[in-house]
């Protein structure tokens, strides 16, 4: 049995793919599913490896993505997803994982969520090698290391290509490590924006470069299944906004606008906050 799973996100690129692809899967011998979050996606699989009992080979997961997300897959809960995946029936050391998103299977900062997904599922997970459109399923796939669109750049992350068909993927797969451990842990999630203390002077330095580039002439965003590298809040001069980076930093979006700018600055601000992006929401 192969899987696409396709996630029910609120925009007109996920909308497209999932009319797309529920019309396409049945009759060329794909399961289809659609996910809320990262646990309703075990819990949609297990339901459909319990109504169809076969052997998963493929599980294509369609999804929003950069080197360290994959939708709601990302570093905070990828060891439990990966695990949890393992133990469903049907779910074998031949299943192949394809994490479908921008860039899922490209480094940056040292993270890598294909790399990390591989870690804990302990078989054969494929990340994409640049900015992705189409499906590993329909065999449509291709990507870009980067593109151009209405004046705005959006950056290829470190090892990005161009390529098709089995060439946009990198395959990560390690043996199993040792098992157990001196330690029981219990993690618990979390959500939500945290406030993250920065100089004076960076704080406003960035405040004013924000609010200078907010005021020149604007893009539409690409429409690709691009994950932000960092969401965040910053009190400009009327009040609260959030912005998201993208393109490794080098592209500044407004997510309710759905507006973007160039940020070339933006790399250096990205890897700054990074750090307090992998510490629990306050």
């Amino acid at each position: 049995m192969r899987v696409v799973a396709a996630p029910r996100d609120e925009n007109d690129v996920m909308a497209e793919e999932r009319a797309r692809l529920s019309a396409w899967a049945s009759s060329n011998d794909w399961s289809y599913v659609e996910y809320n979050d990262a646990f309703d996606l075990l819990s949609r699989l297990t339901e459909l490896q319990v109504a169809v009992t076969q052997q998963i080979s493929e599980l294509e997961i369609v999804a929003h993505g950069n080197p360290a997300i994959c939708n709601d897959v990302s570093l905070e809960n990828v060891l439990i997803i990966g695990e949890s995946l393992r133990r469903i029936a049907g779910v074998s050391d031949h299943t192949a994982v394809y994490l479908s998103g921008c860039n899922t299977g490209l480094e940056f900062n040292g993270e890598c969520i294909a790399r990390s997904f591989a870690s804990s599922f302990k078989a054969a997970v494929f990340g994409s090698r640049g900015y992705l459109a189409g499906t590993h399923a329909e065999r449509n796939e291709h990507c870009v290391a980067s593109f151009k669109l209405d004046d705005i750049v959006y950056h290829s992350y470190p090892g990005g290509a161009n390529a098709v068909h089995a060439e946009v993927w990198t395959r990560f797969g390690l043996r199993s490590g040792p098992g157990g451990g001196k330690n029981m842990q219990i993690k618990v999630a979390t959500s939500g924006f945290r406030t993250v203390n920065v100089t004076d002077a960076e704080g406003r330095n960035l405040t004013t470069a924000i609010e200078e580039l907010v005021l020149t002439p604007s893009a539409e965003s690409a429409r690709m299944r691009m994950a932000p590298d960092l969401t965040f809040a910053l009190k400009l001069s009327d009040g609260e906004h959030v912005f998201e980076l993208l393109a490794g930093g080098t592209v500044l979006r407004d997510p309710v606008t759905k507006r973007v700018w160039q940020f070339e600055r933006g790399r250096e601000v990205l890897r700054s906050l990074l750090p307090y992006r992998k510490l629990p929401a306050a």
